[in-house]
């Protein structure tokens, strides 16, 4: 994190214009976490291998006493970091091996190798500190194998009804230390005879359900988990919560208890028999705990428990369950969820916290004085306190707003907030805050240095504009300016329309996009505007402009870049005859949309990108998409599936287009890609497609990055800005 300039910038006052490589190259944080005594701040920070065409996250940790901040894990990449006290921190962490798996690494006082706590055949897939262990989910073995099925079958997939592999588990750590003390001092017959203190506590489930989350109350005498159906993303509205309440402690005693008395009797567990012969009764798993499925409305869950155990925190979409409907936050006594007799019941005691944010909170954490939560508001993300009883505080943190990502920012018990920072001037950095007295006001710390890589660098200028679209609707987007730029000369102007629609283009020096999709820094160092719209449907504007593009899907985006290239005309600052648009996922959608159904774009790309809402519906991961923005299944209604489809108006086509695609993305599936090329190619229209050998919907390796961004400015340097084309 201590960066040092490029050596190019580093020879001259002249400012240095960076490459694709260079972008692609920059360490950034993807997680914090505070300790709970607010003494030290664990930093993940992604860099990149580009030797071993892979990205690599390695854990750092900020003393927040001395300042001094150093390298925790030498090896592997962490996946996953919770600190069990001020001297303690767990990573989930996996090696570079074909067969490596990720597993926990205990790190008691910040030093040295690293205790691995867990050795789980599937591998841990993420991991909560409870009472004096850690629970996990992780992959049944055998559940996952189904060496029964396959010795008779082979193997198969029963598409959408797979029961779940997955399990929780809990392991104490004290019973670990003194179980692999005894491995070490026995001989191989008496390590046999011993059993690991680990429990499968899903075992008390109804059902082989899929674990999705888990809440650990900090009493330590009780966990939440939220579960669905299956796995499979179709099954997301099919939710059920439970509670589990245990004592670990005595669970992983008895468990060892129970295992060695099998082990003792070898020949009659093989069997399934007991002594007389006859198969044993069902198995008592009373001793794992008291379980109780909750009585929570249809699709809720979850979300918090209070630091004394007493309340529980809930998201819940009041309104419906549409995919852009937002949820809200609500509490409920425990004691009252636990009693509730049917979701009526249940709702009934409920209560909104988080109505007046009109914006669905990311995650939260609930200390003593509150929940606090980060939310979208414009062009830019918020921290905002929650006091639990209707009231909402958006925190002014002295011009520093969270770059949102899962893991951006954390709070001590105390309200101490580290959080993942940025600006129109600065690149994502990590920030303290502190309340400086009872009145909101916070003092800003920073912490980490990533800035340093990029002084001296040109990456032309950022800022909000807004204009008004086709329908009357006030459209916000982030514009990129060249250096020195000049309002009376016209420039190229090029869209680069973020996915989702529920996601947003912040106003921030550099996002992620800028520096593995889209070459937006290039792009005005070349002299071409950049313009990101927060299009109808972006999260940030409330749920009245979420609910804007239901049923108008690319006809209202259409609308929304045509209204910005209007203005910006206007303005005199744009060549409306040379205007590009480009996008990955929904904004690969748009793309698409608005290079065959307007002549105001010179080119466009397609990343990722639906050619035909049909084709998309058929084939993808989550079909509820188009049900929901569309009103109805193409089964029974293709009328708004034909109007909103890019394909529709393929016989007008005459905008060249580049498309890149994952070869494994199921999301949006590679036949929308096939389609889009398969038709330009007949109407004659300039077309070409790239494709990603295992990549699914995001592009997630280095060199396949700077593909990416290499095909995307090669492509509009073309075509807007007359250079010869070198795609490869």
């Amino acid at each position: 994190m201590m960066a040092t300039v490029t050596e190019e910038s580093s020879r001259t006052d002249t400012p240095y214009q960076p490459t694709l490589r260079d972008l692609i190259m920059l360490e950034t944080p993807t997680a914090v976490r505070i300790s709970p005594g607010g003494r030290r701040v664990a930093i993940a920070v992604r860099a990149t291998n580009w030797k071993e065409n892979r990205y690599e996250t390695a854990c750092h940790v900020h003393d927040l006493e001395n300042g001094t901040t150093y390298l925790l894990n030498r090896t592997g990449s962490v996946e996953q970091m919770e600190w069990l006290d001020d001297q303690t921190l767990a990573l989930l962490k996996r090696g570079w091996g074909t067969d490596d798996k990720a597993q926990v690494w205990l790190y008691e006082g910040l030093i040295g190798d690293g205790w691995a706590v867990t050795e789980h055949k599937t591998g841990v897939e993420w991991f909560k500190p409870f009472a004096r262990g850690l629970l996990y989910r992780a992959r049944h073995p055998e559940r996952d194998e189904n060496k029964p099925r396959a010795d008779r079958f082979g193997k198969y997939t029963h598409f959408e009804q797979e029961e779940s592999p997955s399990a929780l588990y809990y392991v104490g750590l004290a019973e670990l230390r003194q179980y692999q003390a005894r491995v070490k001092a026995g001989t191989e017959d008496e390590a046999k005879k011993l059993v690991a203190p680990v429990v499968e506590l899903s075992q008390l489930l109804e059902d082989r359900l899929a674990i999705r989350e888990v809440i650990p109350s900090l009493t330590g005498d009780a966990i939440y988990l939220n579960t669905w159906k299956r796995e499979d993303l179709v099954y997301y509205r099919d939710k059920r919560a439970y509670c589990i309440r245990l004592d670990a402690g005595a669970a992983v005693a008895e468990q060892v208890r129970r295992e060695e008395a099998r082990k003792a009797k070898e020949k009659d567990a093989a069997d399934g028999v007991g002594p007389d012969g006859k198969p044993d009764d069902k198995e008592d798993l009373s001793y794992l705990g008291q379980i109780t499925r909750l009585q929570v409305p249809h699709g809720a869950t979850v979300e918090g428990v209070a630091p004394d155990g007493r309340r529980l925190a809930v998201r819940y979409q009041e309104r419906d369950d549409k995919m852009y409907t937002y949820a809200d936050l609500w509490l409920i006594d425990t004691q009252a969820a636990l009693d509730a007799s049917d979701p009526a019941a249940f709702l009934a005691e409920m209560r909104n916290i988080s109505a007046d944010v009109d914006e669905e909170p990311f995650e939260i954490y609930w200390v003593e004085d509150g929940l606090y939560t980060v939310c979208p508001e414009g062009t830019r993300a918020r921290v905002v306190h929650l006091d639990g009883e209707g009231q909402a505080a958006h925190l002014d943190l002295q011009g520093v707003f969270p770059v949102l990502f899962m893991g951006c920012f954390h709070v001590s018990a105390a309200g101490q907030i580290v959080l993942a920072g940025a600006n129109v001037k600065s690149v994502a950095e990590v920030y303290l805050a502190e309340q400086v007295d009872g009145q909101g006001r916070y003092h800003v710390r920073q912490l980490t240095s990533f800035g340093q890589d990029i002084e001296g660098w040109e990456l032309g200028t950022v800022e909000t504009i807004r204009w008004t679209s086709r329908d009357g609707t006030e459209i916000e987007g982030v514009l990129r300016k060249p250096a020195g730029f000049d309002p009376t000369q016209k420039y190229p102007l090029v869209f680069v329309v973020h996915g989702g629609p529920a996601w947003f283009s912040p106003e921030y020096l550099l996002v992620g996009e800028d520096r593995g999709y889209y070459p937006s820094v290039q792009f005005v160092n070349k002299g071409v505007l950049v313009l990101k719209p927060n299009y109808r449907g972006s999260i940030g504007r409330g749920q009245a402009f979420a609910d804007l593009n239901v049923d108008n899907l690319g006809i209202g985006d259409l609308w929304d870049l045509e209204s910005a290239i209007d203005h910006l005309a206007a303005l005199g600052w744009v060549d409306v005859e040379r205007v590009g648009c480009m996008g990955w996922s929904q904004g690969g959608y748009i793309s698409a949309f608005v290079g065959l159904h307007s002549s105001a774009f010179r080119a466009v790309s397609v990343g990722a990108g639906v050619s035909d809402w049909y084709t998309y519906h058929v084939s993808n991961d989550i079909p509820q998409f188009t049900v929901d923005y569309l009103s109805g299944s193409p089964f029974r209604d293709r009328e708004l599936y034909i109007k909103t489809a890019p394909i529709s108006q393929l016989a007008a086509a005459q905008t060249p287009m580049l498309i890149q695609h994952g070869i494994e993305d199921r999301r949006v599936p590679l036949s929308n890609a096939m389609e889009l090329y398969r038709g330009l190619q007949e109407m004659g229209v300039p077309v070409e497609l790239f494709v990603f050998p295992g990549m699914a919907h995001p592009i997630t390796k280095p060199r396949e990055n700077h593909a990416v961004m290499h095909q995307n400015l090669a492509w509009f340097s073309h075509y807007l800005l007359g250079e010869e084309p070198a795609l490869e």
